[in-house]
């Protein structure tokens, strides 16, 4: 599927096997980032390549360029977060949100959400939720400016976050 924006001259598909790289890139390129939760270990290539596997990452493309991604699929960790509402019978997760540097404030991450949020009302899922750094508070404006609403704290993977959720 290919959606094309109507505002700022990019696109949003899936990502292919042979984006695997360059979406890689973009997620290094935002370790020691303030309130970055990633570093060597997390997200690496072979994430990127499982998303892509599970047909589950998105890419923003801009004149052949690839200048965001961010995964949309099943939350295999919810049991393990308490945080978010049990109304949710099938919440899936938002996740892996990067923009390339360069191209942040500009509306892509927005977009980017946003498409993702009406991509997962075709999906089974109910709600979605993600956890954001407690420190991330780029992050966290702009997942509040795509509507969705703080929802708790959580400590796992010895990193603070904060629980975001929103009903789709």
């Amino acid at each position: 599927m290919k959606i094309q924006m109507s505002n700022p001259g990019f696109e949003i598909t899936k990502a292919a096997l042979g984006d695997a790289e360059e979406i890689a890139a973009i997620y290094r390129s935002h370790i020691g980032s303030p309130g970055c939760t990633w570093d060597e270990h997390y997200p690496t290539l072979d994430f990127v390549k499982r998303d892509i596997a599970g047909n589950f990452l998105y890419k923003a493309v801009k004149n052949g360029e690839i200048i965001a991604a961010a995964y949309l699929g099943e939350y295999e960790e919810r049991e393990w977060i308490e945080c978010f509402p049990r109304e949710f019978r099938n919440m899936g997760e938002l996740s892996r949100v990067g923009v390339k540097k360069g191209f942040q404030k500009t509306g892509v991450g927005t977009a980017l959400v946003e498409f993702l949020k009406k991509e997962a009302k075709k999906l089974p899922y109910d709600g979605l939720g993600l956890l954001c750094g407690a420190e991330n508070f780029s992050a966290m404006k702009l997942y509040e400016k795509c509507g969705f609403t703080r929802c708790g704290e959580s400590f796992l993977y010895d990193t603070h976050w904060v629980c975001f959720c929103v009903k789709i």
